[in-house]
């Protein structure tokens, strides 16, 4: 099992997203925001277990409410994306930090499965793996002759029209 970023902005594989949101000067990333920038980007620690049997991700994301967060499986179930928010009080006014980050998951996963639980500002992610079957020979029988015509579509949907 594999877990990777996903960035469809990028051609650089295995860097954060946080790094291409930075803001940028002469097109090179800032190390500081300016001091008008009221939202900033963070990146949440995560650790990622498995066993033969599943699959967790467990993410820090301490003051961020459930409601503050949405995760969805994209592009046929193969990314998790996960996206949240949180407002910070400051002297005099508030800060919102963000955080946006797609996992690539791993074909052996049956992500309709996927389970998501929030407790002490750790969310925990967990996909039980598919049963791997062992795999199975099969022997072919060879027809003496021309082989059967291409099958037409059309003509498949007129004969279930007609019974």
């Amino acid at each position: 099992m594999s877990l990777s970023f996903w960035n469809p902005r990028s051609v650089f594989a295995g860097f954060d997203d946080d790094f291409f949101n930075t803001p940028t000067m002469l097109g090179v990333p800032s190390l500081a925001a300016s001091a008008n920038d009221q939202l900033r980007h963070s990146s949440p620690r995560y650790e990622v277990t498995e066993n033969d049997k599943q699959f967790r991700l467990a993410v820090d994301v301490p003051g961020i409410k459930p409601d503050n967060m949405k995760i969805e499986l994209e592009n046929e179930g193969r990314v998790l994306h996960m996206t949240g928010a949180r407002k910070v009080q400051t002297d005099t006014s508030f800060e919102e930090y963000r955080f946006d980050k797609r996992f690539t998951l791993g074909r052996d996963l049956d992500t309709s499965k996927i389970t998501a639980h929030m407790s002490d500002g750790v969310l925990v992610m967990t996909a039980p793996k598919k049963e791997t079957l062992p795999p199975v020979n099969q022997q072919i029988a060879i027809t003496v002759g021309e082989a059967p015509a291409l099958m037409d579509e059309t003509a498949d949907v007129g004969e279930k029209k007609k019974t």
